[in-house]
């Protein structure tokens, strides 16, 4: 074994540690912000994405993904938050169809692993994949199409922002990270 082996070998087994640790810390204290996650995990945090209903972090160190909802600070005529409302329905929405996905084989390897996931707060731990370049968005309404006919799920945001790949260039391993609506 080479030096430069030993060097990835053992990369891999400290941040496969450092996930495990972070995850369990995610899993215990249950975070509703990112301040909570970032003082608790005693980890950096960084800002990877933004959408409509929600903002993801990256943990420094780790494979991990986190995805909390945007909170605003106007209320509606209701008295409750709109758009904190809708970023939790998204994440409930987006587990329900992954859910739903994982009953079909073929599409398993296709969709992102979800490490935890708490309802009542829209919070989500996923896997992070890095972002993908050269998705043609032609094939978008086709792949939405697809599901709704072979799975019965309706696929509402495929474009080329929610897709991600699982290596280096390989098409045959594209993964939706994002299946909301």
């Amino acid at each position: 074994m080479t030096r430069d082996e030993k060097y990835r070998q053992t990369r891999a087994r400290n941040r496969a540690y450092r996930t495990r640790r972070a995850l369990g810390i995610i899993r215990r204290i249950q975070p509703k912000t990112v301040e909570e996650a970032r003082t608790a995990l005693g980890m950096a945090c960084v800002e990877v994405g933004q959408g409509a209903f929600r903002t993801a972090y990256r943990v420094h160190g780790t494979n991990l993904l986190i995805k909390f909802p945007i909170m605003f600070n106007y209320p509606t005529h209701e008295g409750d938050n709109w758009h904190d409302r809708e970023g939790k329905n998204h994440t409930r929405m987006e587990v329900k169809k992954i859910r739903a996905l994982l009953a079909y084989p073929m599409m398993a390897k296709h969709l992102p692993p979800i490490y935890y996931f708490n309802g009542r707060d829209g919070v989500m731990v996923t896997r992070y994949y890095p972002e993908l370049q050269g998705v043609a968005s032609a094939t978008n309404r086709l792949v939405s199409e697809m599901f709704k006919e072979f799975c019965g799920v309706v696929m509402g945001d495929t474009s080329s922002d929610n897709l991600r790949t699982n290596g280096r260039g390989v098409w045959n391993k594209l993964i939706f990270i994002d299946c909301g609506y």
